[in-house]
């Protein structure tokens, strides 16, 4: 019984590990909020991509921009 929780335990922080390992460096470049229902923000990611975050109310608009130029949109209402 001892041996099984010792290694889930284990299990678990190089689980953790492994995910802050996968993590990538950003930076907020630009960051604007108006009246609170509006807000926009630049997020420039360490290989050279752009994200643009826009909220406005309850609607999302993030535009994913790779280094090479190619564009994602995802949109959520």
């Amino acid at each position: 019984m001892k041996i099984m929780i010792i290694s889930l335990m284990s299990a678990s922080l190089l689980t953790g590990v492994a995910n802050l390992a996968m993590a990538e460096d950003t930076t907020v470049i630009h960051k604007e909020s108006g009246d609170g229902m509006h807000s926009k923000t630049v997020v420039k990611h360490s290989n050279g991509a752009k994200t643009v975050v826009k909220r406005h109310g309850t609607s999302v608009k993030k535009i994913h921009t790779e280094p090479n130029g190619n564009k994602t949109v995802i949109e959520k209402n």
